[in-house]
């Protein structure tokens, strides 16, 4: 069997029909209180605390398109130096994630909380596959970069092995910060409360729109997020 054969050995088969059984899944594990009560998910303490990672804020890249890393060994881990403008190489421990600082100002709070999400899914589905890869080269740290941009899954047949786990992580993060668990009673209770919003009456603002800023910034989530979710759980036409 040829390595990239046995590697693909290692690459989870998690369908998209799945992606809420795995965000449930991890919640159970790591803090099943978010499955009962709706609230704002814990991710980083989660990420620190529960599942025992080291979470460092460097930049990654020049123009933010890695919002996030995942080193998955002790080793070298490469970053973007600011101020002095140029690339180098920094000594990680297996276990650390790295988080573009700039991310929270260039994008917002929801970006950055669902780049701590995407990294952990990395960590507790993808594991295994890095750590068999990282045999080929010690003094590297194996690591799983995040992009900005995500792919189209227009072209699935295109898509090798990191491709996959990207397309993974990027399904099951948002799930885990907006379990539908409690996204549903949070639109119910919403819903009952636009009814009596002023602004929404006068046709100020449309009662969707508010809806959505509302669980955006329960879940501290971007509005993008928030609204992709509460269509795909069928709270709200496409």
């Amino acid at each position: 069997m040829s390595n990239d054969r046995y590697l693909q050995s290692y690459v989870p088969h998690i369908s998209k029909t799945s992606f809420d059984d795995k965000a449930t899944e991890f919640l159970k594990k790591y803090y099943p209180d978010a499955l009962v009560t709706p609230m704002s998910v814990p991710i980083e303490d989660i990420a620190k605390k529960k599942i025992g990672l080291m979470i460092i804020e460097e930049r990654l890249t020049e123009d933010l398109s890695i919002l996030g890393q995942m080193c998955f060994t002790k080793g070298l881990a490469e970053i973007y130096d600011k101020e002095n403008d140029e690339y180098r190489e920094i000594l990680v421990r297996g276990g650390t994630m790295i988080i573009d600082p700039d991310t929270l100002i260039e994008r917002n709070l929801g970006c950055k909380r669902n780049t701590v999400s995407h990294e952990c899914v990395h960590w507790t589905e993808h594991r295994n596959y890095h750590l068999m890869a990282a045999v080929k080269n010690s003094k590297t740290s194996r690591a799983c970069r995040c992009p900005a941009e995500q792919k189209s899954d227009q072209f699935t047949e295109q898509w090798d092995d990191e491709d996959w786990m990207e397309w993974q992580a990027n399904g099951i993060a948002p799930r885990i910060l907006m379990p539908h668990e409690t996204v549903g009673s949070m639109f119910n209770r919403l819903v009952e409360s636009s009814a009596k919003q002023p602004f929404i009456k006068a046709g100020l603002i449309p009662a969707r729109t508010w809806i959505i800023e509302q669980i955006a910034g329960f879940y501290q989530v971007s509005k993008q997020s928030a609204q992709i979710r509460l269509c795909e759980l069928g709270y709200l036409p496409d």
